[in-house]
């Protein structure tokens, strides 16, 4: 398994500017095609927050600040690889500065049983026989991040279907099989649902 990306990449592990644009000049025609199905899958994901920008925008971010010096691309990572986290975090900071600036988001809304209006932030269907359907409000969405703050692959399958991208969608996006993504969601839900029954709640 490869190392994790770190931010605090030591000098000697490093790599150069000629080895970057090196390595962008490299890429394959493979590694372009799934680098820009993730850049479309957090674009997706930001939805307000990406204020206009593309997938182009995403992936010209992450290359660009690598060649200024702003990130640093520690070589015993996949220059793919790097590149994939390197958008995940910018999108992050994306998404944190649009929240920060208070910008206004209009969720969409349900009706409850008792008339009133409720909303409804992620809705997730099951793909997996006798797995309930769970609805996530805006309100639980925060709270429930957290609860997988050290699941990342859930995270992106959240950030996924609150972009209402299908299953095959999300899963040609982050390179995953059909079974890695209803592992998660099995993983989520059971999280979720222990999580409503410790706080006597239901989600």
């Amino acid at each position: 398994m490869e190392k994790k990306l770190s931010r605090r990449v030591p000098d000697e592990k490093a790599a150069s500017q000629d080895e970057i644009q090196a390595a962008i000049n490299s890429l394959t025609s493979a590694e372009l095609l799934r680098l820009k199905g993730f850049a479309h899958f957090k674009i997706r994901g930001l939805r307000q927050a990406s204020q206009g920008r593309d997938w182009e925008d995403l992936l010209q971010e992450a290359c660009t600040a690598t060649l200024s010096g702003d990130r640093r691309w520690n070589k015993s990572v996949s220059f793919e690889r790097y590149l994939i986290d390197a958008m995940r975090s910018i999108s992050y900071a994306w998404r944190k500065k649009f929240e920060r600036d208070e910008v206004s988001f209009v969720p969409e809304m349900r009706q409850t049983a008792g008339g009133e209006e409720q909303s409804i932030l992620l809705s997730i269907p099951s793909t997996v026989p006798g797995v309930e359907r769970v609805s996530i409000s805006k309100q639980e969405l925060e709270s429930i991040e957290q609860l997988f703050n050290k699941d990342p692959l859930v995270l992106e399958i959240i950030g996924g279907l609150r972009s209402e991208m299908t299953g095959p969608e999300i899963q040609e996006a982050l390179g995953i099989t059909q079974t890695d993504y209803e592992t998660a969601l099995r993983r989520m839900r059971r999280t979720i649902q222990a999580a409503a029954s410790k706080n006597g709640s239901g989600i």
